[in-house]
């Protein structure tokens, strides 16, 4: 059994005529042999057109009369070209990573702040990340224009609020601080 994520009608195969996912995202695949390794993965030829496989394969050792379970991350949605801006004007740095709110990676910034993202889906909130930590927010419109890949959504990018618990590093000074052990 392959699990795509809750996506429906994604191809997937063993080594013979591809299945397709039904509304729940699963699909069974049964040219599978006992104690073999074997390669489940995506059909990418057939994909449809709103669908990608972030990771199309996946490999499996099966014993006689076993049922496996395997899932291969799958992203379904809208494609579109953005430009993003941080609310000082500036973009966000070449490299910055967006993701959807499964924490699935659906774009990578560009110069400029430009980035093409897949997968979206209208209303969704992502988040943009550099520099390992989540630094701005970003809300997709409620209605996406019709051909979004030729014509970039303009998106402002709201800044994560930074955690005020953490206590500031304490300077170096060489003597023992209240909270030091300076028994041995």
């Amino acid at each position: 059994m392959v699990d795509t994520g809750g996506v429906s009608d994604v191809p997937v195969r063993g080594y013979g005529t591809p299945t397709r996912s039904n509304v729940f995202g699963k699909a069974v695949i049964s040219d599978i042999g006992s104690y073999q390794r074997t390669a489940a993965s995506v059909d990418l030829e057939s994909l449809p057109s709103n669908v990608e496989a972030t990771q199309s394969v996946t490999q499996l050792t099966l014993t006689e009369g076993a049922i496996g379970y395997r899932s291969l991350d799958v992203i379904a949605g809208e494609k579109a070209m953005a430009v993003l801006r941080l609310p000082d004007g500036s973009s966000p740095p070449f490299g910055a990573v967006v993701k959807n709110t499964k924490q699935q990676d659906t774009g990578i910034v560009n110069d400029g702040g430009q980035v093409y993202l897949s997968g979206i889906q209208a209303g969704e909130a992502m988040t943009v990340s550099w520099g390992g930590s989540e630094r701005c927010t970003l809300t997709l419109p409620v209605v996406l224009p019709a051909d979004a890949l030729s014509d970039a959504l303009q998106l402002g990018c709201r800044l994560a609020a930074t955690d005020q618990s953490a206590p500031e590093p304490a300077s170096l000074t060489g003597k023992p601080t209240d909270t030091e052990n300076t028994s041995s």
